[in-house]
């Protein structure tokens, strides 16, 4: 498993995280990711929301995500193959973890080597590996505090809040309780988040009940590294449960996070 792949999920995992901390009868909402780690280039993306369904459309790719929680089942759609492939949580969390296993392994052989650098050499690389060193992102302390700050973003009026993991900065949210679709299905989100905690291999529990805390609908999510997602568009919107199954006539095929493992 390469750590490129593991980061991603990481990444992935944390998004979806924080988007279904809110959703109503059923909810469209469009996003743009921008930074540094996107080499200049803006993401778009569509996502399609109904109790315990959540589709992520990427325009300018050929992917589509489909996470059905009523299935236990994650979905990936490639559009330019006609070809998909699905992982239920139960396979997804043991993918995840043999990954952070290995991650954990190799860090664990570069910490042996940086018995030997000298010590200069050594502080400064175990700063720069930071939550990658062995052990580390594994039942962390998230904390969520508000900052007081206020700003609009996409026409909502919005409010700060600073997510530290175990003491330091992990990302800034701006959030807006003007979305009304708010409170109508919270109670409903506690197992997705729950699974999808399980499939962060960065501390996603902490962060799980660190996101029960929060005001608001993410409207803005500043990660660290130079990512930025924000929200350009939300929508009350009744999507079709077909919308949420493979089309007709796409071929399964295995899971590229399975074809990624078993190079290693």
């Amino acid at each position: 498993m390469k750590l490129t792949i593991v980061q991603y999920a990481a990444v992935w995992c944390l998004s979806i995280l924080i988007s279904v901390t809110v959703y109503g009868q059923g909810l469209y909402w469009e996003s743009t990711m921008t930074g540094s780690m996107m080499g200049g280039k803006e993401r778009t993306s569509k996502s399609f929301y109904m109790p315990k369904m959540f589709k992520e459309v990427r325009e300018g790719s050929d992917g589509t995500t489909i996470v059905r929680l009523d299935k236990q089942l994650m979905i990936t759609v490639n559009n330019k193959d006609k070809t998909y492939s699905e992982m239920t949580f139960t396979e997804l969390e043991a993918t995840m973890k043999k990954a952070v296993g290995k991650m954990d392994e190799k860090m664990a052989e570069m910490e042996e080597k940086l018995k030997d650098m000298p010590e200069e050499q050594r502080k400064m690389v175990e700063q720069m590996m930071g939550n990658k060193m062995p052990g580390k992102g594994k039942d962390t302390k998230v904390e969520i505090s508000a900052t007081g700050e206020k700003k609009t973003i996409s026409g909502y009026v919005c409010e700060e809040y600073l997510v530290k993991q175990d003491g330091k900065e992990l990302m800034t949210l701006w959030t807006s309780k003007d979305v009304k679709a708010f409170d109508d299905m919270r109670k409903d989100l506690e197992e997705f988040k729950s699974r999808m905690a399980a499939l962060n291999p960065m501390g996603g529990k902490g962060l799980a009940e660190g996101m029960k805390d929060l005001q608001g609908f993410p409207i803005q999510t500043q990660f660290g590294q130079g990512l930025t997602s924000t929200v350009t568009k939300i929508e009350k919107r009744s999507t079709p449960a077909s919308e949420f199954e493979v089309p007709a006539g796409y071929k399964k095929v295995k899971s590229k996070m399975f074809d990624e493992m078993e190079k290693e």
